[in-house]
């Protein structure tokens, strides 16, 4: 990523056109820090062909063979979280004057009730945008994929999923993190993920985010125990935790949840008819002073099946590369995953297991270092390169990936 700058509104030639290469949350940021810096974009673009032609932001979208006839040495700012595929796509199409808007973003101030307004008004509906009243968040993620380091001196890591437990309120059938495969769900023992966690953050330099998962974490009721521990880690810098509002938290764990560390990211599937809580855990949140975000559900990608898919292995190796959760670890059941996908499939023995895509952090016969250096391997392999033996079973999470009703609900669990 040597050739990639930060942009300087200081320092830019204003000859040339801009192109923010994303239209998306990251895209509504750039173009607003842009204008308060007086300058004018030209253009979006994004690889999701289902947005080009298109109105975004009040800017055209281009399409692909519009984008590479521009003058290489446009400016093209990258605004998502794709960054090495979109770089080797810059490079393979020969542009040279490539941007990180990180700095930019940071340096600049929002009006989140403008920003939402603007969000509201695109003419791209089909995307399941999070909301942009969490733009703080969207800019230190984005910070973070651009600059974590990738070596044995500093092992960064964004994301850790934490899956606290395999249970859930709802029963979706198109769940990507395949809860509707489980019989006979359980919570995660405690003392092995205590453990876990623990020999995790001892191994890392620096996590941005735990990403507190299941099924439902609510239903856990051993959850205050996990988080009481994980705030308390100095090189842990956030703890969100995904819920479908289905359940109101006990007293032990809204206590904990008043933590500035933590935050609720809550799903409301108003749209199926399972809304009953939300507005009485809303209530609850804002009673007790804890922070969360709130956004409905309307459309999935369409991932959440475990099927051979025989693919070539070129086909995998984009598959993996422009996969939304390939910057993403996941520890369930003692042990870490690349993805969640992964993670659930080889926890419910539905795919062959490859060894080279799991590493077993719980076992105690191993040490540290063995185990940092398995980590590393594992976190570090290169996307252009390489894919996980769950790829050929998982139908992508990328921006060709087809969109389906959210949240549709089966009786039964599915069979593989």
């Amino acid at each position: 990523m040597n050739n990639i700058k930060e942009f300087s509104p200081k320092a830019f030639d204003d000859t040339k056109k801009i192109i923010l290469f994303g239209a998306g949350n990251i895209g509504i940021l750039a173009f607003e820090a842009l204008k308060q810096n007086n300058i004018n974009v030209s253009f979006y673009y994004d690889n999701d062909t289902l947005k080009q032609d298109k109105n975004f932001n009040n800017t055209i979208v281009l399409n692909k063979k519009d984008f590479c006839k521009l003058n290489k040495t446009s400016i093209v700012i990258i605004c998502n979280n794709y960054i090495q595929s979109t770089l080797d796509f810059l490079n393979d199409n020969n542009f040279t004057d490539i941007y990180d808007c990180s700095k930019l973003l940071r340096e600049s101030k929002f009006d989140v009730n403008y920003l939402l307004k603007i969000q509201e008004k695109q003419e791209i509906t089909f995307q399941n945008l999070k909301p942009l009243s969490d733009y703080k968040r969207i800019i230190e993620l984005h910070s973070n994929t651009f600059h974590k380091k990738k070596d044995m001196q500093c092992f960064s890591v964004k994301y850790l999923d934490v899956v606290v437990t395999e249970r859930c309120s709802m029963k979706c059938i198109d769940c990507s993190n395949l809860m509707q495969y489980y019989k006979n769900a359980k919570n995660s023992d405690l003392n092995q993920l205590l453990f876990s966690l623990d020999r995790f953050m001892r191994i890392v330099d620096q996590v941005y985010e735990f990403r507190v998962i299941g099924g439902e974490p609510f239903v856990n009721q051993e959850l205050y125990k996990i988080l009481e521990v994980a705030v308390n880690y100095s090189n842990l810098e956030n703890v969100i935790i995904y819920t479908n509002a289905q359940h109101i938290p006990n007293d032990r764990t809204l206590n904990v949840l008043k933590n500035k560390k933590i935050k609720l990211d809550i799903t409301n599937y108003k749209s199926v008819g399972r809304s009953k809580k939300h507005d009485e855990l809303i209530k609850t949140l804002i009673e007790n002073k804890i922070n969360y975000i709130t956004h409905e559900a309307n459309l999935w990608t369409d991932s959440g099946r475990i099927k051979f898919r025989n693919k070539s292995n070129e086909e995998l190796k984009n598959m993996f590369k422009n996969c939304c959760v390939n910057d993403v670890l996941t520890l369930l059941n003692g042990f870490i995953y690349r993805c969640p996908f992964s993670a659930n499939a080889n926890n419910l023995s539905a795919i062959p297991r490859e060894d080279r895509d799991i590493v077993e952090i719980s076992n105690k016969r191993l040490d540290d270092v063995l185990i940092k250096k398995e980590l590393i391997s594992l976190y570090t392999r290169k996307d252009k390169e390489d894919f996980l033996a769950a790829c050929n079973y998982c139908g992508g999470r990328d921006y060709s990936t087809p969109s389906i009703k959210a949240a549709i609900q089966t009786k039964l669990p599915i069979l593989f």
